[in-house]
């Protein structure tokens, strides 16, 4: 198998940013008026295109974050889609560099902001947190992690917290606002369905990133490390509609961490894999959600 390098990264990965940026307002500007006048249709579109739609242009923010995208300016981007899904881009950019050289151990900050829960009916309630809130509570606490670290406090601006507010006050204000005035939407019609939205989009996400790291500690050096990450069957109903949903995120994660300077996400199956890499089933998931529900650990 031939190995696709990042030199070889089609402009068309750009224009579908571009693209799913335009449908990501499309879809904010009709879904609340689709919720005032639907029963069970926007529970359906909070998922597709809603969650679909979040996923990409969160990847896409990552993917920006390292440099990855031809053609454009990528930290502006990162910036600006990080305000499109409702993040401060501040926070990622703290804390993202530590789950690439910390993966799989306590020390990664992005994933396990409190460390190790040594107390187990905490570690349940932490972990029942992470598991139905996805990553709106692990920002939370990133957050709390961050202000409460002084090493990480010295690289937090409360001058970028101001301009993340604004800018995201802009978009999503300014979107709401425009469906509120032409199509006749009440506040309580845009504020749910916008809220549903980055909360499953926030999940898909989140369990994405479980099926590849989710209550696993492992003991080495980095290789070692990033070769234990976990990486989703394309077999199965189940997993093949997780993986189109949320955009082949965990279909060939450990790539990614073991050649995180090329850009392998859009030639999914075109890279030589190690073979020691390690692939789950959906079932497989299921007994390690259930571990961590129920507080244990999985050290390796």
């Amino acid at each position: 198998m031939k190995t696709i390098t990042s030199s070889q990264v089609p402009y068309s990965q750009t224009v579908k940013l571009f693209i799913a940026s335009l449908f990501w307002f499309i879809y904010l500007f009709f879904i609340p008026y689709i919720y005032s006048s639907a029963n069970i249709l926007p529970f359906f579109l909070i998922v597709f295109p809603g969650g679909y739609l979040f996923c990409l242009l969160a990847l896409f923010m990552h993917e920006c974050w390292h440099e990855y995208l031809p053609g454009i300016h990528n930290k502006f981007f990162y910036s600006v889609l990080s305000w499109m899904i409702f993040l401060d881009h501040q926070i990622f950019d703290i804390v993202h560099p530590s789950h690439h050289s910390q993966v799989n151990t306590y020390q990664d900050i992005e994933f396990y902001p409190l460390g190790e829960i040594k107390k187990r009916s905490l570690r349940v309630i932490y972990n029942f947190c992470e598991v139905f809130l996805g990553n709106i509570f692990l920002v939370l606490v990133v957050n709390f992690k961050i202000l409460h670290e002084p090493k990480l406090k010295k690289q937090y601006s409360f001058k970028k917290l101001g301009v993340s507010l604004l800018m995201r006050a802009i978009f999503w204000g300014g979107i709401g606002y425009s469906s509120h005035l032409l199509l006749k939407v009440n506040l309580l019609q845009i504020v749910i369905p916008y809220a549903l939205t980055c909360w499953m989009g926030s999940l898909m996400i989140h369990h994405s990133e479980l099926i590849e790291h989710g209550n696993l500690i492992v003991e080495g050096k980095l290789e070692e490390r990033n070769l234990k990450n976990r990486n989703l069957k394309p077999h199965g109903v189940l997993e093949k509609c997780f993986l189109f949903l949320t955009n082949n995120h965990s279909l060939e994660h450990s790539l990614h961490h073991s050649k995180s300077n090329t850009y392998t996400r859009p030639f999914p199956q075109k890279n030589p894999m190690s073979e020691q890499t390690v692939y789950i089933s959906f079932a497989e998931y299921s007994i390690i959600l259930k571990d961590m529900l129920t507080g244990k650990c999985s050290k390796i």
